[in-house]
C-alpha cells in the first residue's frame, strides 16, 4: 500500500489512511475520522495562501451545514474556523445529510490537480455507516482511489462488506480484488538472500 504513496505525492495528491478496530466497532466512521485527521494535518502544512483557498472551497461546498462535519472531525476547525450550528435532523435524514456533506468535502479535496487516495484497513470490522459511505463515495466521487484491506477468512459472502462490494460491481463501479496468499519457501529464501546480500 505504501508504494502508492510516492506517485500520489509526486502528482501533488494526498494519501491518507485509517484502520478499523474490532474493539471499537460501535464507533461509527472511526477509520474515516483517523484518515481525515491526517488529511487535515497535510492541509495545515501548506502555505497560508493555499490554506485560504482550501478554506474558501470547503465553505462554499458545505454551506450552512459545515458544523455537521466539525462535530465528527473537530480538527477541521483549524482549516475552516468555527461555524454556526446546523439545523437539527434525526435518523436517516441526519445520516443522509452527513454522507452528502462528506461526499462534497471529499469532492473539494479530490480533484485532477490533487487526487486523493484513502486506504482503509481491516474492513471486516467496518461499521454500517462506514460501509454506506464507502458505497456512496465510490459511486459518485471522481479523482478518488479507495483502497481497502480485509481478512478474507473473516468475511463470508453474506458479510455486509461483501454486499457493498457486490452492489458496487452491479452499479458498474470498477472494483479490483487482489488476494494475497502466503509466501512460498522460494520467496522467503529470496527475501533473506536480498537482505543478507
Amino acid at each position: 500500500i505504501n508504494e502508492v504513496h510516492k506517485p500520489i505525492t509526486q502528482q501533488q495528491g494526498y494519501f491518507i489512511e485509517g484502520k478499523y478496530d474490532q474493539f471499537n466497532r460501535n464507533k461509527p466512521l472511526s477509520a474515516f475520522v483517523q484518515a481525515l485527521k491526517k488529511l487535515i494535518d497535510q492541509l495545515l502544512s501548506e502555505s497560508d495562501e493555499q490554506l485560504s483557498r482550501w478554506r474558501q472551497k470547503i465553505l462554499e461546498a458545505l454551506g450552512e451545514n459545515s458544523q455537521v462535519l466539525l462535530e465528527v472531525i473537530p480538527e477541521l476547525v483549524q482549516v475552516i474556523g468555527s461555524q454556526p450550528a446546523a439545523p437539527e435532523l434525526s435518523g436517516a435524514a441526519a445520516q443522509n445529510r452527513f454522507n452528502r456533506l462528506f461526499q462534497k468535502f471529499i469532492a473539494v479535496i479530490a480533484t485532477s490537480d490533487h487526487p486523493l487516495v484513502v486506504f482503509l484497513d481491516d474492513l471486516q470490522w467496518a461499521d454500517t455507516a462506514s460501509l454506506r459511505l464507502i458505497q456512496q463515495l465510490m459511486e459518485d466521487t471522481r479523482h478518488l482511489l479507495l483502497l481497502g484491506a480485509y481478512r478474507d477468512n473473516e468475511v463470508s459472502p453474506v458479510h455486509p462488506l461483501m454486499r457493498v462490494v457486490e452492489a458496487l460491481k452491479d452499479n458498474n463501479t470498477v472494483v479490483s480484488t487482489i488476494t494475497l496468499s502466503p509466501l512460498t519457501l522460494e520467496q522467503v529464501n529470496q527475501i533473506v538472500a536480498d537482505t543478507l546480500h
